[in-house]
């Protein structure tokens, strides 16, 4: 029986259900999602599975969906280890800091960049006109020199907040293009900008990894007998063993998944 057969058994919240299902392998979220009240979507997140008509349909969106045993697999576990490092890249870049400096100390860096510059002229042999124009450009620097030193004579202890060191930082950046293709892939939630930047939501892990460790058969489910609050793993007389067997017998007892 083909898919499109079977989603005419289906109510409009059912073949929701399927498709969101088909998203993440969580039955509560799917209900929720699919329009069922979240009060009762764990219970019918777990009684739509084990509905036959939905359970074909799964299957069959799966597989319109080409998704094998081995890759739904893939796809919990890669639930399961997502992490939004995952999503981060580094990079080196230049970062200029903001220092504070000492009148004194930038006096004497200018002091050595007018005499590393007088040097210069004096080498490069210019004319006379060339030699009043090169003088001319330092005369910003002499200025500045001048009024730094009157400010030290009001203020020795005068400072300035001054580009400090060129150095390469590192600098995180979120992998825009793999968060993408991920999202597409069903292994990120959602993501948006918010008010504070990039807000990335991923599916728990807890239940990813509790649903890969039941798919490895990891848990092994006990079966606790009890009647009237007693556990028959207790130790109990000879003719009350025979009582409760009894009661078993008649269909008069509880079972509870431990």
């Amino acid at each position: 029986m083909g898919s499109e057969q079977l989603e005419v058994k289906l109510t409009v919240n059912q073949r929701r259900f399927v498709e969101e299902y088909c998203k993440d392998f969580n039955a509560t979220q799917a209900a929720i999602r699919a329009g069922y009240s979240a009060k009762t979507a764990a219970v019918v997140g777990h009684e739509n599975l084990r509905k036959p008509n939905i359970s074909s349909a799964i299957t069959s969106r799966l597989d319109e969906l080409s998704l094998t045993a081995e890759e739904l697999t893939k796809k919990t576990a890669d639930i399961a280890r997502g992490n939004l490092s995952d999503y981060m890249t580094t990079k080196m870049v230049a970062y200029t800091p903001m220092v504070r400096k000492g009148l004194n100390e930038l006096i004497a860096e200018l002091e050595y960049e007018l005499m590393l510059k007088e040097e210069f002229c004096a080498e490069k042999g210019y004319t006379e006109e060339a030699f009043d124009e090169f003088q001319a450009m330092l005369e910003p620097k002499r200025d500045q020199i001048l009024a730094y030193q009157i400010e030290l004579r009001r203020n020795p202890f005068a400072t300035r907040l001054v580009n400090g060191e060129t150095e390469l930082v590192p600098q995180v950046e979120v992998d825009m293009q793999k968060l993408i293709a991920d999202k597409e892939r069903g292994i990120i939630k959602s993501f948006k900008y918010g008010k504070n930047g990039l807000e990335v939501e991923l599916y728990s892990a807890d239940a990813a990894m509790d649903r890969l460790m039941r798919v490895r058969g990891m848990y092994k489910d006990k079966l606790d007998i009890t009647t009237k609050d007693q556990s028959l793993n207790e130790k109990v007389s000879p003719e009350e063993a025979q009582r409760l067997l009894q009661q078993l017998a008649s269909g008069n007892f509880n079972t509870t998944d431990a």
